[in-house]
């Protein structure tokens, strides 16, 4: 079965000024059935939720500009943003290194974990630093693992709150990370298979005394199914994860963020 992301994917079905959008509401949500209504502001980062205790289809009014708005539907799914194909509810950072900056923006307000003041990330496949630059940008210490380097621009604007560590993820033991501050979370950003990464990143998470939750990207691939996503699910309950969610990222539509924490 090949696993396809419908009840987490928007589909957009016009655009136009906020008169013509509104025109479209009535019709819209007699023909899916939408129960309710989400508005989203990707000007100002706002946005006003609809009922979400009941699932079903909703309609989405995202203001993508100061004149364009867009009108969608999605099956309601747990989080607090459009997932439209390239409308990133994150403004783009021209220092960013890459669009990774955007994508784990997303992530987070998408889940908005429970993260505090100058917590310490463990950023594996950092390079070339646009999560990396996210997490400094956001006040928090990163500890980044990848063989090749991080542009100049993470350094150059935050000179203190990085460490680097050059070397390939698959040869991080806990030895490297002896005498450095100790790691609260995880984001893990690395082209390989989410099946084959999840279980080595869960022994070493178990090693890390202080490390409450991981934030991955999952590549779509082609052989991707369903049932994959069920088995990260139990990888993750079976070593004590009590909270654990998924969504498709707006900005990528091949990929997805898995996320889990322990909640006390």
């Amino acid at each position: 079965m090949t696993v396809t992301f419908s009840l987490v994917k928007g589909s957009l079905i016009d655009k136009g000024d906020k008169s013509y959008i509104e025109s479209l509401i009535d019709e819209t949500q007699k023909k899916y059935g939408c129960h309710t209504i989400h508005y989203w502001d990707l000007v100002e980062e706002s946005g006003e939720m609809g009922d979400r205790k009941t699932r079903g289809p909703v309609i989405d009014i995202i203001r993508i500009d100061s004149e364009v708005y867009a009108l969608g539907v999605r099956q309601q799914v747990r989080g607090d943003f459009a997932p439209y194909n390239g409308l990133s509810p994150i403004p783009s950072e021209p220092r960013a290194p890459s669009l990774s900056y955007q994508k784990l923006g997303e992530c987070f307000k998408c889940f908005r974990p429970l993260v505090g003041h100058e917590e310490v990330f463990l950023d594996i496949g950092c390079a070339p630093g646009g999560s990396t630059y996210f997490l400094l940008k956001n006040g928090f210490r990163v500890i980044g693992v990848d063989p090749k380097p991080v542009n100049n621009e993470v350094r150059e604007d935050f000179p203190e709150g990085f460490l680097f560590l050059n070397t390939n993820y698959a040869k991080l033991k806990t030895k490297h990370l002896r005498g450095l501050p100790p790691i609260n979370w995880i984001v893990f950003d690395v082209d390989t298979s989410a099946k084959g990464a999840l279980p080595s990143l869960l022994k070493l998470m178990s090693k890390l005394e202080e490390c409450v939750g991981l934030i991955m990207t999952v590549k779509l691939e082609q052989n991707f199914s369903i049932y994959d996503i069920v088995e990260l699910e139990e990888m993750a309950k079976n070593s004590g994860y009590s909270e654990i969610r998924k969504s498709i990222l707006p900005s990528h539509d091949k990929e997805f963020c898995f996320f889990i924490t322990k909640v006390d």
